[in-house]
């Protein structure tokens, strides 16, 4: 086994390199800080609109018909968690909730028409291509949070238009609120035709136990006397009630399922209403340059302890470090070319 000399660098080594080469670590890290601002500053500002909305309780209707269907072992479920913060933020998110939101219409500072699609991803496409860019690139630019407490839901969406951004959370609020009167419509349309099929079964069978007590006090005119008649009269009597208190109750809930189908009201609050951002967002450029700098500023020291050390070891083991530098060829080579690497390897198996 060969063994090397060291040529390690203490630390008054990489002092005296530090302050040998004081003048590319400053300048240079400077230099890059100064054109990532330059950069940050050409490019265009954004705005973002916000909205906080909170989701309003709707199963009371659906718990009265599960507890009339529970009376017949049918399962109804109450939808509760459909309703949660979670679910509305979701929902802002989703890829149907963002092409509505492409495909709205909208206009800009001056009050003139503006295309969504157009303004995200300027340029002549394939109108396919540039809904799918426009869709990706909204989903990046919509934010949605939901506070663990008080579970209210917040939406942001960041434009170069604070107008634009403004309409585009006031339309995504809209779209949500007519998608869940919409689903809320369906379950009651699906809970009027389960009440009224039901309903209809009920009053025959209701028919039938008045018709079964009819016909026994017609056979049966003094039934008084006798211990049995009294209590199959009894029996029958219940039977009958407890059908016409289903049937009531059926009819209830078939009126309630009939309002509800119908019903617009809002199933969300409007907490906190969008309106136009008066100040852009902050761009973050001394941040952003100071980590260029930082980050210029370590890989330029990397770079000058490397140079150095290859010097030392150079001059230790002149050798030895002409046949790291050829093998550093022949990989920069081999990656460069991989399947000369591959060609080679086989020669030499053969």
């Amino acid at each position: 086994m060969t063994s090397y000399p060291l040529t390690g660098l203490g630390p008054l080594d990489l002092l005296r390199l530090l302050l040998t080469r004081r003048r590319q670590l400053l300048l240079v890290p400077a230099a890059v800080a100064a054109i990532v601002i330059m950069v940050g500053l050409m490019g265009d500002r954004s705005w973002t609109s916000a909205g906080a909305i909170v989701a309003q309780s709707s199963s009371g209707n659906v718990s009265r018909l599960a507890g009339l269907a529970a009376q017949f072992g049918v399962a109804v479920p109450t939808g509760s968690a459909g309703q949660s913060p979670d679910y509305f933020a979701d929902v802002l998110r989703s890829d149907g909730m963002l092409r509505r939101l492409l495909a709205g219409r909208y206009t800009d500072v001056n009050g003139r028409s503006v295309n969504l699609v157009e303004h995200l991803i300027p340029g002549a496409q394939a109108p396919a291509q540039r809904s799918e860019f426009a869709l990706r690139d909204l989903r990046n630019r919509v934010t949605t949070s939901v506070g663990l407490k008080t579970g209210i839901v917040r939406v942001g969406v960041k434009l170069t238009d604070p107008e634009l951004a403004r309409q585009v959370v006031a339309q995504a609020i809209a779209e949500l609120n007519a998608l869940n009167i919409s689903a809320q419509q369906a379950i009651a349309a699906q809970e009027r035709r389960f009440t009224d099929e039901r309903l209809t079964v009920a009053r025959s069978e209701l028919r039938q136990a008045e018709d079964r007590l009819e016909s026994f006090l017609r056979g049966n005119r003094a039934y008084t006397g006798g211990p049995q008649l009294v209590l199959q009269e009894d029996r029958l009597r219940r039977d009958m009630n407890l059908r016409q208190q289903v049937v009531v109750g059926l009819a209830q809930a078939l009126e309630q399922s009939r309002m509800d189908e119908v019903r617009n009201v809002p199933v969300i609050s409007v907490v906190e209403t969008p309106v136009r951002p008066a100040l852009p967002d902050s761009r973050k450029l001394v941040l952003k340059g100071l980590f260029a700098a930082i980050a210029t500023a370590a890989a330029l020291f990397a770079f000058v302890v490397a140079a150095e050390w290859r010097r030392r070891f150079s001059s230790v083991s002149p050798e030895v470090a002409a046949e790291v530098e050829q093998l550093a060829r022949e990989t920069a080579q081999d990656l460069r070319r991989p399947w000369r690497m591959l060609s080679r390897d086989a020669d030499r198996a053969a």
